[in-house]
């Protein structure tokens, strides 16, 4: 951001309350580059875990946790319920939150993931949509390489939570 929304003067890249921030050089108004959240979900059905096949970068081509970003005016379980449907067809709730774990990412930047189960409505009606080009069922004990580390956090922690319960 070049200009402070509040005052309209030029922000500067520099040491303000101890870090370095983009603030107003004027009134001294910072302007976070918070992290960018994202509904990552966990669809299980049985022991196979729905994984779709990541039609975009970054990671094209590789297999990932449905989800992605929330929107500005949705809840975290409005973006999960919005993301199900756009890349699976599939309609359903959260269930449960999983964990939450961070990415950087070269094309967003800070990503902030929330992982939660879904509760799935009817899964007949399953197709690949708008960010996957081919959604999967595997074995939760044989899952193969994810797109992102941080994809492997989240499935790591469900495991963890899943075989303690």
């Amino acid at each position: 951001m070049e200009y402070c929304s509040k005052c309209a003067n030029k922000n500067i890249f520099s040491y303000i309350d101890g870090n370095k921030r983009f603030h107003c050089e004027k009134c001294k108004t910072i302007h976070y580059q918070n992290p960018k959240p994202t509904a990552t979900l966990i669809c299980m059905k049985g022991h196979q875990m729905l994984l779709g096949r990541r039609a975009l970068s970054p990671a094209k081509g590789k297999w990932g946790l449905i989800g992605g970003f929330m929107e500005l005016n949705e809840t975290i379980q409005q973006a999960a319920e919005r993301e199900l449907y756009e890349e699976t067809n599939l309609k359903g709730r959260v269930h449960e939150f999983v964990g939450i774990c961070s990415h950087f990412n070269t094309v967003f930047g800070d990503v902030l993931l929330i992982g939660m189960t879904m509760e799935i409505e009817d899964w007949s009606l399953l197709k690949a949509g708008d960010d996957v080009s081919e959604v999967q069922f595997f074995n939760i004990s044989t899952l193969p390489e994810l797109a992102f580390e941080s994809h492997k956090k989240l499935v790591n922690i469900f495991r963890q939570k899943t075989s303690n319960s």
